[in-house]
């Protein structure tokens, strides 16, 4: 998971400005928008697949999608060309995290779940930084084309260790086409629709960050445009050694009030910066609101998903995701609109989000299974 996280993040600080150079300025916001509706479209899929044939069988056709598709992106060199493939990229997050996820979850004991989800969603938030960080110096190294290069290898080593991980599944379905492809009713699991919503509008303030990180950090100086991304993975990686531990010990809504009112702070101080040094605190803030939010997200649905289709359930977690990020970068880009003097609406747009995540927590939370409190 680290290894193919780090993979497809290592493109996304270069991509604004690659896609500005091709001439589709106005199209920024679909660079992330058509990669998770992509991933959302598969994730139905991808929790079929890894409820009825193991989940291994997700991890293999995520990563060579990925392979397959950072290969294309020096040959499409226009506005359309490069928009289709990151469509198609997306699919491959539609797939590989789900079975992951489902793998991790069959494996874990009960008491521990927030611990071992806080472990496991570090490697996502190490390789969401890592990749971030890494990107500005491996495009000065070696430029565009060999910074998909580089996301190609990265994913071929992922896909090599594939083969080291044990199934975690021992009752496996005829392979037939019934068994692949989701009815209307097998599409979102109906149990695990509170950590959903707050999955969706969390992702939409990570989609906000993702669209606005890179022209913002140019904005202000930066050269690097994933350094908030760097103080982001620092911050989350020094969390999650506790925060996976709370959330089994306060429970699950205790800590999504904690980390969300976390982020509401992020966003604030995002809002208030005019210099690099109040923007990179703001990254410290939303990596410890993000690192708080994860952990708790991933138990809390682990908690609530049906035990015999339980990729299902991550699914419809990961739904939510790629959702909220697709929703976070249109509204961004609509508040934004490529002014420089309206940064700050973007940003405000993120503070209203955790304040109905706020909201919604306490409303839920009268209602909620003892399980899950």
């Amino acid at each position: 998971m680290l290894v193919f996280m780090t993979s497809f993040n290592l493109l996304i600080p270069e991509l604004n400005d690659y896609l500005k150079n091709l001439g589709g300025n106005d199209y920024k916001w679909m660079i992330l928008g058509l990669w998770t509706i992509a991933a959302g479209i598969a994730r139905p899929f991808s929790g079929k697949i890894a409820d009825n044939f193991g989940r291994k069988p997700t991890l293999y056709i995520g990563i060579s999608i990925s392979i397959i598709v950072s290969f294309f992106y020096p040959l499409f060199t226009s506005v359309f060309g490069f928009l289709v493939l990151r469509f198609l990229h997306g699919f491959s997050t539609g797939f590989q995290p789900t079975g992951a996820t489902a793998l991790v979850g069959d494996i874990i004991p009960y008491r521990k779940r927030g611990e071992a989800m806080g472990i496991f969603s570090l490697t996502i938030s190490i390789g969401f930084g890592l990749g971030n960080f890494l990107s500005s110096h491996t495009f000065a190294l070696v430029g565009i084309n060999g910074l998909f290069y580089t996301t190609l290898i990265m994913g071929l080593i992922a896909l090599a260790t594939v083969p080291f991980i044990t199934e975690s599944m021992t009752e496996k379905k005829p392979f037939i086409l019934k068994n692949i492809i989701p009815r209307f009713n097998e599409i979102i699991a109906p149990e695990v629709i509170h950590p959903a919503v707050i999955m969706f509008l969390t992702a939409m303030c990570g989609g906000i960050y993702y669209l606005m990180v890179p022209d913002f950090s140019t904005h202000l100086g930066l050269t690097n445009k994933g350094l908030f991304f760097g103080f982001t993975t620092m911050t989350t990686i020094f969390i999650r050694f506790f925060a996976g531990r709370a959330t089994d010990k306060y429970g699950r809504v205790k800590s999504l009030y904690f980390g969300v009112a976390i982020l509401f702070i992020a966003m604030t101080l995002s809002f208030l910066s005019t210099e690099p040094t109040l923007f990179m605190i703001s990254g410290a803030v939303y990596g410890i609101g993000s690192g708080i939010t994860s952990p708790a997200l991933f138990a809390w649905t682990t908690d609530l998903a049906n035990p015999r289709y339980k990729g299902r359930g991550m699914g419809t977690l990961f739904i939510a995701l790629e959702f909220g990020i697709f929703a976070g970068t249109y509204t961004g880009q609509l508040a934004y609109q490529n002014n420089a003097s309206r940064f700050g609406d973007a940003f405000l747009v993120g503070m209203i989000l955790c304040i109905i995540g706020l909201f919604y927590l306490s409303f839920r939370s009268k209602f909620a299974r003892k399980l899950s409190l």
